[in-house]
């Protein structure tokens, strides 16, 4: 039988193993603090780098905002002023935001003419005023300029005009000139574009430093930059297929710069974004030769000529919604071929044929009739191209032997 040996008890020095453990709890601790003070460290770069992201994306938010409210201003139908308005404008504002909560503030002020909005949107204020066209005065308040001519400044055979929203710069299609003559809001001659670049230039639109020309002579669409005035690119040719036209004419801009060019005999409103990359078409049965084409939020204006009506209300998939504005001889108007919208929404349509300019309610009724035929000074001669400026100036070009360039205010 094996013998058990009781174990001698272990002699242990109190003081040597409270000190032990004290080392031991101390080593464990700072494990614990240095694993804390990480972690911490660890926070502090997310936070900062969130921090960054969020500061990002809220600068661009803002900007966003900048130009939706410049846009909408624009764009909406303000024909209520009791909050209608900006209960569309918040919307618009939320879903840029991508439900992102953002503390924003609109305020209207509005008198006989001048309508003012001011946003605050993450803390700075932006505003944008907006005069309105005081149609009544046009008659008698004008500036001409633009002779006939094929120098610097000189006009022959103007059709398109487009205006800089930020600068107020008038851009005109000078078509028989091959090129785009650039004046002031006042009418003093500033520059050219494109010269050698463009075969008959019809149509012209602006978005931010992106200039858009569409060529009837060799069916193209030319995008230049005004950093430096340069070409950037040019699509189409002719053709059918996406991406070509066949006579393209007037063109436009969205909020977001998508181009809407009016291809006249594709009968369609061919789609590109900013870099003219073709995206879709927008076509229906009963338009037939656009001409014209306009956006505004959710709807397409297009003009059709040999249409009556000619004004076709269409969605922006391309449903139609309705007709309005009747033209040949005892109608509306006589043979219209450009128009613009004004901050009412309100149509303002070239009337090539009674050498006027004529205002129609969104509902289509006639609210104002400016010019008379004639080649003096605030008389027109079969006016083509027609804009607003955004400090309420009316902008006409036409083959008037004088003045090629006239400017109502």
């Amino acid at each position: 039988m094996a013998e058990h040996y009781p174990i001698a008890p272990q002699i242990v020095d109190p003081i040597e193993t409270h000190i032990n453990y004290t080392i031991d709890g101390l080593i464990g601790l700072l494990n614990v603090r240095r694993a804390q003070l990480l972690e911490l460290v660890r926070n502090i770069r997310e936070d900062k780098r969130a921090t960054e992201i969020a500061r990002q994306q809220m600068t661009a938010q803002l900007t966003e905002a900048q130009a939706l409210l410049q846009g909408a201003l624009r764009e909406n139908p303000l024909q209520s002023m009791q909050g209608r308005m900006v209960w569309e404008m918040e919307d618009k504002l939320r879903d840029l935001r991508n439900n992102v909560p953002v503390e924003t503030q609109l305020k209207w002020k509005c008198d006989t003419r001048d309508l003012e909005t001011s946003i605050s949107c993450l803390g700075e204020i932006v505003q944008v005023p907006v005069a309105m066209p005081e149609y009544e005065k046009f008659q008698t308040s004008t500036v001409a300029t633009g002779k006939i001519g094929r120098g610097p400044g000189e006009l022959t055979g103007p059709f398109g005009v487009a205006i800089h929203e930020d600068t107020h710069q008038i851009f005109v299609a000078n078509s028989h000139n091959n090129r785009v003559e650039i004046f002031s809001d006042t009418g003093e001659y500033l520059n050219q574009l494109g010269v050698g670049q463009m075969l008959y230039p019809w149509g012209i639109a602006i978005h931010r430093e992106n200039v858009y020309v569409s060529c009837w002579g060799d069916s193209t669409v030319i995008q230049f930059t005004l950093t430096d005035m340069s070409l950037v690119r040019k699509i189409g040719g002719e053709g059918s297929n996406n991406g070509q036209f066949n006579c393209p004419c007037q063109l436009t801009t969205d909020l977001i710069g998508h181009v809407f060019i009016a291809d006249i005999n594709n009968h369609r409103i061919s789609v590109h974004d900013t870099d003219l990359n073709h995206l879709r078409n927008i076509t229906h049965q009963s338009m037939t030769k656009p001409f014209d084409v306009k956006v505004s939020r959710d709807r397409v204006y297009v003009l059709c000529p040999s249409n009556n009506p000619c004004m076709h209300v269409l969605t922006l998939e391309g449903d139609k919604l309705h007709s309005l504005i009747t033209c040949g001889q005892r109608m509306d108007v006589l043979r219209p071929f450009f128009f613009c919208l004004d901050p009412l929404n309100n149509f303002v349509i070239s009337d090539y044929r009674s050498h006027s300019i004529r205002v129609f309610s969104p509902e289509g009724n006639l609210l104002h009739t400016i010019g008379t035929e004639g080649h003096q000074q605030g008389m027109l001669y079969k006016p083509q191209g027609v804009a607003i400026t955004p400090n309420g100036r009316l902008v006409s070009v036409s083959d008037n032997k004088n003045y090629g360039l006239q400017i109502y205010y």
